[in-house]
């Protein structure tokens, strides 16, 4: 007798499976409208309690960085950013509003949260139409470690998250609303966006030649672009008039680049020397006769070429190392993150097995909403609206990820795109326990073996960098 997956809800008697009652309570739970608010409030809460936990911790490394910026941008003092000045730029409205608190810096955060979270519902909806879905991915959001821990740490990931996020979903709406509005939203999206991250100007670039090829309409794309200009030159003028320099955003970018493309950088830990606090290395201070030739007027920009020219040459000169390393930093970018954890572990926050157990969790999280989303990606068939808008998310996410690939990667450098892999993950979960019968189990078949490769690449991927890392903790 064959047995067809479509009746996979029921036992072959009729009766139904088990468990079935429960996860139909589940699914009508989740479809109510006002589990929203319920679940956002659960993650301040969830939070607020976090930050009392580190509360008496110090600002550390990137986070100290970024506060610091925010103070000499609050007093005007002229500097050359090395830093991106997305951050520091709110930060220093906080400062200017609360005061020189640790203590409110963090909690000024908990808005990032609350803004990925209200882009995350309306994505979700814009996406599935399906309330079940985005309440569930907001409880992914809710509950994630490494969520919890960038809500009340001044640091990029969950604001380039809350942007990239409002990016996508500008885009999604683009569709049923080419308003003017939309538009200057969304360029004001990708323009911040740039701020927070400049690797993410490629975004910037390519969104408004899409909008003209979708709608042939010149308006909507113009107002993209030139409001993204405006909000990334606001800011290029500001640098100028305090310094006399032009400086692209920040000096960092092109340091990076030679960081993760020069003869010292590990093959897989490419951003090992990013990482570094040691004086007496050799990616600290860059010897070259170029440098010995200008101005300390010119130091800036200067040194900035000399780290592309370098970085340049050593690509050409060995594009065979450039490859590999540019496929473990795809491998290392997808890896299970254990910044959160390792947080809590190195710093005493919580009893080490307890911090362990956040890892866990953390890493538990993301292998889920990754799989989920290879399988909701393995569901879609045809080019409808569904699918187009999916292609869309992931076409967003690849692109915003993309500039890792060439420089140097971590897997803390992923959390941006989380945001769109539980709204992924979220409407293959929902449409699966809505009922197997919805689920277009033919099409799941039919792509098997490519699903399977996917998924051994996967689990390849969690496997190497584990023993990467083992060691670490």
């Amino acid at each position: 007798m064959r047995i067809s997956l479509v009746e996979a809800p029921e036992g072959i008697s009729g009766a139904p499976a088990p468990g079935t009652a429960l996860v139909t309570r589940l699914a009508r739970l989740l479809s109510r409208r006002r589990v929203a608010s319920v679940v956002v409030s659960l993650g301040i809460l969830i939070r607020l309690l976090f930050l009392l936990l580190v509360a008496h911790q110090p600002l550390l490394q990137d986070a100290a960085s970024y506060n610091r910026m925010a103070i000499l941008v609050l007093k005007g003092t002229p500097f050359v950013p090395y830093w991106p000045p997305g951050l520091p730029l709110y930060l220093g409205v906080v400062h200017y509003l609360l005061g020189d608190s640790i203590l409110q810096v963090r909690l000024a955060m908990l808005a990032f949260y609350v803004g990925t979270s209200v882009f995350t519902y309306r994505t979700a909806v814009l996406l599935t139409s399906d309330v079940a879905a985005s309440n569930l991915a907001l409880l992914f959001l809710a509950l994630s470690p490494a969520t919890i821990h960038f809500s009340v740490e001044p640091m990029t990931q969950l604001p380039a998250g809350m942007f990239l996020m409002m990016t996508a979903y500008c885009l999604l709406r683009a569709g049923s609303d080419p308003s003017f509005g939309n538009y200057l939203l969304l360029g004001f999206s990708a323009g911040y966006l740039t701020l927070i991250r400049p690797s993410s100007l490629v975004l910037l670039a390519l969104i408004p030649p899409y909008l003209l090829w979708r709608s042939r309409k010149f308006a909507g794309a113009a107002t993209v672009s030139l409001a993204g200009i405006v909000v990334v030159g606001a800011w290029i003028g500001y640098v100028h008039q305090k310094t006399g320099r032009f400086v692209k955003i920040n000096t960092a970018n092109a340091r990076n680049l030679y960081i993760g493309n020069s003869p010292a950088t590990p093959l897989y830990r490419t951003w090992w020397w990013a990482s570094r606090e040691q004086p007496n290395t050799a990616l600290q201070s860059v010897q070259s006769p170029a440098l010995d030739q200008v101005s300390l007027e010119d130091e800036f920009s200067a040194r900035e070429a000399e780290y592309s020219r370098m970085a340049r040459e050593y690509i050409l000169q060995h594009p065979g190392l450039f490859l590999l390393r540019s496929l473990n930093r795809v491998c290392a970018y997808f890896a299970f993150d254990t910044f959160a954890g390792g947080y809590l572990i190195k710093n005493d926050v919580l009893p080490r097995l307890l911090g362990f157990a956040v890892l866990g969790l953390d890493a538990g999280l993301y292998l889920l909403i990754a799989v989920g989303s290879i399988l909701y990606v393995g569901t879609l068939a045809g080019m409808n609206q569904r699918t187009l808008s999916a292609c869309v998310l992931l076409a967003v996410a690849l692109l915003y990820s993309f500039p890792y690939f060439l420089a140097f990667s971590h897997p803390r450098y992923h959390y941006p795109i989380e945001p769109i892999l539980m709204i992924l993950s979220s409407t293959f979960v929902v449409t699966f326990i809505n009922g197997a019968y919805k689920v277009p189990w033919d099409t799941l078949m039919r792509r098997k073996s490519a699903i399977a490769l996917v998924l051994g690449v996967f689990a390849f991927i969690q496997a190497e960098f584990f023993a990467m890392m083992a060691n670490q903790l």
